[in-house]
């Protein structure tokens, strides 16, 4: 009998452990994701940053001007732009999947994008 209430209490902890409810929840609150990097080929400081679609975000200030490798989840394609709220379509930089392990043009002034589904 304790043998069976052990294997049960197990099994929650597991399920408790594995799945924490604040993850899930976070990533329903969001469209899609990109990922930044402040180095090239996905080194330094890494975040998987969120969007909704069609919504122009400014990056985080710990990224602003920073960014160096980005990359968009598959079925989406971004607009990534070096001015702040989006603005100077001359100075845009389409991303879709897998991205961009080392930015040429782009790189360390990024500033802002907005995301579609493709």
């Amino acid at each position: 009998m304790q043998f069976k209430l052990f294997i049960a209490l197990a099994s929650v902890l597991s399920a408790v452990v594995a799945a924490p409810s604040h993850m899930e929840e976070r990533s329903a609150e969001v469209d899609g994701h990109c990922y930044i990097c402040t180095d090239d080929y996905w080194g330094g400081d890494c975040t998987n940053y969120g969007f909704y679609s069609g919504q122009c975000t400014n990056f985080p200030s710990e990224f602003q001007d920073d960014i160096s490798s980005i990359g968009c989840d598959s079925g989406w394609t971004c607009n990534a732009y070096l001015d702040y709220n989006c603005n100077n379509d001359q100075s845009s930089l389409p991303i879709g999947n897998p991205g961009y392990a080392a930015l040429g043009w782009g790189n360390d002034a990024l500033s802002s994008m907005q995301c579609f589904r493709s």
